[in-house]
């Protein structure tokens, strides 16, 4: 085969290539393939686990233990239900109203949020001189 013969095939398979790729994006963005890209364009999607200011999260309780949180974000509530597959049942583990627990600025938690504060203050201190002029 000649070298001229060789690479009209080969620009002919380039050529094909690029037509189907352009006829594969056009599919994409028409009609065909448009609720692919949906989520691409920023369109509203239904939520995954849930919907209408109600979600379930399916959750790991403890080893070998299944079950589900539940989280109502119009009444601020968490419920937790734990899987018991011999009784073949869903059982209300707990549930708690969040709205009261998000107004607190810290709670049973270490270090403290001032603590920390002083700390980041602390290094942009010492970062300063080191970086000052002598």
């Amino acid at each position: 085969m000649s070298w001229t013969r060789q690479s009209r095939i080969v620009t002919v398979g380039i050529y094909a290539v690029a037509i189907l790729l352009l006829v594969n994006v056009l599919v994409m963005l028409g009609g065909g393939g448009s609720h692919l890209l949906s989520a691409a364009w920023a369109q509203r999607q239904p939520p995954i686990a849930g919907g209408a200011g109600v979600f379930v999260m399916p959750a790991q309780i403890a080893q070998n233990m299944w079950g589900c949180y539940l989280l109502d974000v119009d009444s601020g509530t968490l419920c937790v239900y734990q899987y018991f597959p011999g009784a073949k049942q869903l059982q209300l583990l707990a549930a708690r109203d969040y709205k009261w627990d998000r107004r607190l600025p810290e709670f049973n938690t270490s270090p403290s949020p001032q603590e920390i504060k002083e700390l980041v203050e602390k290094m942009r201190k010492s970062a300063a001189t080191e970086h000052a002029p002598n």
